[in-house]
């Protein structure tokens, strides 16, 4: 993008767009009902403003991720079940650095009051529930990034509601933000679809408890838009699951896919992609965190074959080398990752989300998947996509 603005939290001008200003502003149309199905909210702004909403008498309702339903006395600062030390030490250390104003070590009640958006949520009263509602301890991952506005706009994104997903990480000057997408849909179908999610979910309905719905079509200005949820369960076909739409797009490419994902680890994608590049140039990005682990599709692309710590290739693995095309990382500033999910065919249809290209956000977690078929969007994406290579 060839915008830039100011961080609110750092004060430091940035190029890219204001994804929290987008929020923001749509959040203060709101007249009726906010419905937000996101799994971390961490900007105070954004927890702020809900709760003026709230006040004025609008239906505010927000659905969380239980690892990050707490305001930062209930954080942990420890690890949690298969998560690396770092991670929750980092997390830790960035939310505290966050609510931390006047960065003498200390947090105050005060300070909570201006920075911890959960702490803010809490203090309101806002209807409030996350993943553990339903009384398990959290099927998959309550993974939405959504907001559905008074039945007629749809707000979608890749981002988490937090710093380091939109602005930067608030410690470290140099960060950029992850990489990540938003799209404000105004559409009262879409939004039904969208409601109609949000609805199970605040029934305690999550992961496999909600029933299994196919991929939606609606019109929005004359261009299609494609949506569909996971978790599907593994007696679904799997060409009916969310992944196996993003597989019939990337079929359908005659000339290009250019893919930046965060992650790229279900075999049957790769295989598309193979058959795909026949036509099709494919050139695909990933999270370097996660491009060359064993069960990474990426090894696939680069004709490599990695087995995991037990010594085992996967199995069905089918490494092959595109002659027409690229696979490898992207540039990113340090500390920043590729958060996006997303791939554009034939510079004319993205397929976009909150869903990773993975077995568990097929079969697992609570995601949103949409196809727009829309070469104005395409473009956007491509842009993207170049400004990453």
């Amino acid at each position: 993008s060839t915008q830039s603005y100011v961080d609110p939290y750092r004060g430091i001008t940035r190029q890219g767009d204001d994804l929290e200003g987008v929020i923001l502003a749509e959040l203060s149309l709101a007249k009726k009902t906010i419905f937000v199905a996101v799994q971390e909210i961490r900007l105070p702004r954004i927890a702020q403003l809900l709760v003026e909403k709230y006040k004025a008498g609008v239906d505010v309702r927000v659905v969380l991720e239980n690892n990050y339903n707490h305001n930062i006395l209930a954080q942990s600062n420890t690890p949690e079940d298969g998560e690396t030390d770092t991670h929750d030490a980092t997390r830790f250390r960035d939310l505290v650095k966050l609510i931390d104003i006047n960065g003498d070590g200390q947090i105050t009640r005060s300070e909570m009051a201006q920075r911890d958006a959960i702490f803010i949520l809490q203090q309101a009263k806002i209807p409030l529930i996350d993943d553990t509602e339903d009384g398990s301890s959290g099927s998959g991952l309550m993974h939405h990034k959504f907001v559905v506005i008074d039945g007629k706009r749809v707000v979608i994104s890749s981002a988490n509601f937090t710093p380091s997903c939109i602005h930067g990480d608030v410690g470290v000057p140099a960060s950029r933000g992850n990489a990540n997408g938003l799209m404000v849909v105004e559409s009262a179908p879409m939004a039904k679809i969208f409601s109609e999610e949000f609805s199970l979910l605040w029934e305690g309905k999550f992961g496999m408890n909600k029933p299994f719905r196919g991929a939606r079509t609606v019109t929005v200005g004359g261009k299609k838009l494609t949506v569909q949820f996971s978790p599907s369960s593994r007696g679904v076909v799997w060409d009916m699951t969310s992944n196996g739409l993003i597989s019939k797009t990337l079929s359908s490419a005659k000339k290009s896919i250019e893919a930046a994902l965060f992650v790229f680890s279900e075999q049957k994608l790769a295989d598309a992609m193979k058959v795909a590049s026949t036509k099709a140039n494919v050139s695909v990005m990933v999270e370097p965190k996660f491009a060359f682990r064993s069960y990474s599709e990426l090894l696939d692309l680069l004709g490599v074959t990695l087995p995991n710590v037990d010594c085992v290739v996967e199995p069905g693995n089918a490494p092959w080398r595109p002659n027409t095309s690229r696979a490898g990382q992207p540039s990113l500033a340090g500390g920043d990752i590729l958060h996006h999910k997303f791939a554009v065919i034939d510079s004319r249809k993205v397929i976009f989300g909150s869903h990773n290209w993975s077995d568990a956000a097929n079969l697992t977690n609570d995601e949103f998947l949409v196809v727009v078929d829309d070469n104005a969007t395409a473009l956007d994406f491509s842009g993207e996509f170049a400004r990453l290579s």
